[in-house]
C-alpha cells in the first residue's frame, strides 16, 4: 500500500467551496485526490489539517519540525511512504501519479 499524507494549514474544510469564494487550489487537491482515489488500487491518501488533525503532525516528526523551524506558511506538505514531495504548494495531479507509479512495485492501476 502507498500512503501519500497532504499535511495542510489550519483551514475549516478540506473542500475548498466552503465560503462564497472558492479556494481554486483547494477544489484542484480535492479532485487529484479523488482522481488517484479512482485510479489506484494501492493507495491510500490522508489529509491532515493543522486544525483539525495536530496528531497527524505530532506522529511524524519530520513535519512537525518543519513546521516548528519555518512556520505554517510552509504548509502544505505533501509525503509520499514518507519522503517530501512538494513543500510550499499542492502537487499536481500528474506529479502524484508519477510518484504513485515510481513507487508503486506492481503498478496496479483501476
Amino acid at each position: 500500500m502507498i500512503e501519500v499524507t497532504i499535511f495542510e494549514s489550519a483551514m475549516c474544510c478540506s473542500t475548498g467551496v466552503c465560503g462564497p469564494d472558492p479556494d481554486e487550489e483547494l477544489v484542484a487537491i480535492t479532485r487529484a485526490v479523488d482522481k488517484l482515489d479512482e485510479e489506484y488500487d494501492d493507495v491510500e491518501v490522508t489529509r491532515a489539517s493543522l486544525s483539525q488533525n495536530i496528531d497527524a503532525f505530532l506522529e511524524h516528526q519530520e513535519i512537525y519540525d518543519t513546521v516548528q523551524s519555518e512556520g505554517p506558511s510552509i504548509l502544505p506538505i505533501t509525503v509520499v511512504d514518507d519522503d517530501v514531495i512538494a513543500k510550499g504548494e499542492y502537487p499536481s495531479y500528474e506529479m502524484l501519479s508519477e510518484t504513485v507509479e515510481s513507487n508503486s512495485p506492481t503498478k496496479v492501476q483501476r
